[in-house]
């Protein structure tokens, strides 16, 4: 009698029980199943409750997959089914009209500026965000190195990012890469996010247009704007220094 082939699951190579954990760190994912042939995958089934398109995720996936395991997929061989939230519970009501508008209280927080200030071998990166109308800034500094700058500059926005935190929620930059997707130079931010005793990986990307360092800025900010309206976060207040009557 011919053999027949092994099961999917038992054919698994062993990093794709890593690649699956990381995959589920990314934003959006609730669950990922990988089904390979040794070294070769075949299938990457994706489960989210998001709205978010699924080019998106997709594209999130193939990033990872690419910067931490140097393995390229084509986009076919992810498939991404979406799911209500089980949190939802208002009837039978089609998904569009359960949608609420998004309080205004999460609004993103947006990019204002960066900067790279050299003096001699040392150099310090300053990056401006806006949150609610009020502006923050942070800053980085360290030594003039080819690849130092990107971390600078992530580090910074990480740094610009706390102040509108509030204390017990903790980022730490674990990696900035450089990366080619086609003919497009992009930026992958990796973050590690320490909230309510919990961490979490996120991963950030963004396409470099004109000004490098400002997608820098982007694809840190990336990670992690889709989390941001669930942390703990301070009630931004504007400053004015007045003169003291005499």
């Amino acid at each position: 009698m011919e053999d027949l082939p092994p099961p999917m699951d038992r054919i698994h190579a062993p990093w794709t029980t890593k690649a699956e954990a990381a995959i589920r760190a990314l934003r959006d994912v609730e669950g990922v199943n990988i089904q390979a042939d040794g070294d070769d995958i075949r299938e990457i089934h994706i489960l989210t409750a998001s709205n978010r398109p699924a080019k998106q995720i997709v594209r999130d996936v193939q990033t990872l997959l690419l910067t931490r395991f140097h393995r390229s997929i084509d986009h076919r061989v992810v498939s991404v089914a979406f799911a209500q939230p089980q949190t939802s519970r208002k009837g039978d009501l089609p998904p569009d009209r359960e949608r609420a508008p998004r309080p205004s209280g999460i609004e993103r927080i947006r990019f204002g500026s960066v900067n790279l200030y050299v003096s001699g071998r040392r150099v310090q990166a300053q990056v401006e965000l806006k949150w609610k109308g009020v502006s923050r800034m942070g800053s980085a500094s360290g030594w003039s190195t080819r690849d130092g700058a990107d971390r600078l500059i992530a580090t910074a926005t990480l740094a610009t990012l706390q102040e509108f935190l509030e204390e017990g929620v903790a980022l730490h930059l674990e990696g900035i890469e450089r990366i080619r997707v086609g003919r497009k130079e992009a930026i992958v931010a990796g973050l590690v996010l320490l909230a309510h005793r919990e961490q979490k990986g996120l991963v950030g990307c963004c396409t470099v247009e004109e000004d490098y360092q400002q997608a820098v800025v982007l694809a840190t900010l990336a990670a992690l704007n889709r989390v941001v309206g669930g942390l703990p976060t301070k009630e931004p207040t504007e400053y004015v220094l007045r003169p003291t009557s005499t």
